[in-house]
């Protein structure tokens, strides 16, 4: 039996028992086409090019409806191989195309692929849009998660940004504080003296000075009354309003590149210290 290729009008010859691998749907080895071998089938050459020259209606109603008998005889595996000459002769010139590097006659058929083969439609192509989406969703999670965290750090970077933050704070209830950078915070001078009007009184003056270009924090401080050894004979921590007075407002914070002149009074008759030491902190 003889079919052809709709697309390069290429002629081959098949058995049954190759048709039946895949159900007649064969591969042209000249231009790759997928087509139904059964749907072009005829029983010689001449035939088979003058079916291939027809249109494709005739086709269908003509050669179609003869080929479906042999079709099921196909599938169903009643079809034994021929053992005629022409046969033989049509299985060497199949054999020749076939093989690589030989010869074979002008109306010898090219070969077919019968193996395993691919769709013939275009794949369906997957959907990359979703994935896009959801990896731009989670970046603008992430995005506003790191902004949440380090508000501060990023207001200090953006301060045109700082009363549109304050504002969705406000609304979200949460807290927009000072950035806390205690390395751009220096005591510029210190003492420690009993008071001249009371000697049970010491009295703890300091300049503080923020080098920041930015405001910060307010700090706190940690004073430590040493002895003549200079170990810790007590210790004491004091919070902004205890060295600035509640009285000013504490969310203005420490101004860029200003000082702040403290003093505080502490309470000393039970304290027998000779020396002490000031620090600087953020809780």
């Amino acid at each position: 039996m003889i079919t052809h290729c709709p697309s390069c009008h290429t002629h081959f010859r098949v058995r049954a028992e190759q048709l039946a691998v895949r159900a007649g749907q064969v591969r042209c080895g000249k231009c790759n086409r997928i087509f139904d071998a059964l749907e072009y089938l005829s029983e010689d050459l001449a035939a088979a090019r003058q079916l291939s020259t027809e249109p494709a209606a005739e086709r269908v109603a003509g050669v179609a409806a003869d080929a479906a008998p042999a079709y099921a005889a196909n599938r169903a595996g009643e079809l034994q191989e021929p053992a005629t000459a022409a046969d033989a002769d049509a299985d060497a010139m199949h054999a020749a195309a076939a093989t690589p590097g030989s010869a074979a006659p002008d109306d010898a058929p090219a070969e077919l692929d019968f193996g395993p083969m691919a769709a013939a439609g275009p794949g369906k192509r997957a959907r990359r849009w979703p994935w896009v989406l959801g990896a731009l969703l989670l970046l603008l999670v992430l995005l506003a998660q790191a902004a949440y965290q380090y508000r501060s750090a990023v207001m200090v970077l953006f301060p045109q940004a700082k009363p549109y933050a304050a504002a969705l704070c406000a609304k979200l209830g949460c807290e927009l504080p000072l950035p806390q950078r205690i390395e751009l915070i220096s005591i510029e001078a210190s003492d420690l003296q009993a008071d001249t009007s009371n000697p049970a009184i010491m009295v703890l003056s300091a300049t503080l000075k923020n080098r920041a270009i930015f405001d910060q924090q307010l700090p706190m401080l940690e004073l430590t009354l040493t002895d003549a050894q200079d170990q810790p004979v007590v210790r004491r921590v004091l919070a902004a309003q205890d060295y600035i007075g509640k009285a000013v407002n504490l969310q203005a914070g420490f101004a860029a590149n200003s000082e702040i002149a403290i003093k505080v009074f502490i309470e000393g008759s039970q304290v027998k210290a000779t020396g002490y030491r000031l620090y600087l902190f953020y809780p």
